[in-house]
């Protein structure tokens, strides 16, 4: 296993994300944070911000608010992801029927997956990324929509867009361009990358 010279600080309670620092033989402390994403996503808007600078913003955000109390040269990432359909974001859906909704305004059209990762080491961010995946969804049918979500049920309604492409959500698609860690929500290689520039973790 890779060793870290200083801690690991994941702000965020995912567990995609945990795992796929964990597999990539990293020591992680997870740092849920409080904060109100949807306010700081309107604040975005109104400042006419991008979704790719909204998705930097709420990771920075996040990670911010982790590093409160944190060690000098501590480690803390933060990660978000939004989901950009022809410049339209699509927020996490609220019930399984909403989430049928978002699949069917996707399906057979092509979106983008606005995925960030910020480092700060201490209090000060020191390193940002921005990943953006592009999904096709393929035509399926009714029938098909209506067995995935009675099969997947509350288990995607923390997923931006309504599937788990690790799971069987990847059944409605028909092509994805970019890396799986960045659909995933974690661009992992640049990540790594940097922590090895930084001798964080070995080169």
């Amino acid at each position: 296993m890779m060793s870290f010279s200083t801690s690991l600080i994941l702000a965020s309670g995912s567990s995609a994300r945990r795992m796929l620092l964990e597999n990539a033989g990293l020591t992680v402390q997870a740092r849920p944070v409080d904060l109100d994403e949807e306010a700081l996503r309107r604040s975005c808007e109104v400042q006419g911000q991008t979704l790719s600078e909204t998705a930097i913003a709420l990771a920075d955000a996040k990670a911010n608010l982790a590093t409160r109390d944190v060690g000098f040269e501590d480690l803390t990432v933060a990660a978000d992801q939004i989901l950009d359909l022809d410049g339209m974001a699509f927020a996490k859906p609220g019930s399984v029927a909403e989430a049928g909704e978002h699949l069917r305004r996707l399906r057979g059209r092509t979106h983008v997956l606005r995925t960030a990762v910020v480092l700060y080491k201490g209090d000060e961010k020191i390193w940002e990324h921005l990943a953006s995946p592009r999904l096709t969804m393929r035509e399926f049918s009714e029938a098909f929509l209506e067995a995935y979500l009675e099969r997947e049920g509350a288990a995607i309604l923390s997923c931006v867009g309504a599937y788990r492409l690790e799971g069987p959500g990847i059944q409605l698609f028909s092509a994805v361009e970019g890396a799986q860690d960045a659909v995933l929500g974690l661009p992992l290689l640049p990540l790594l990358e940097e922590l090895r520039r930084l001798k964080a973790i070995s080169a």
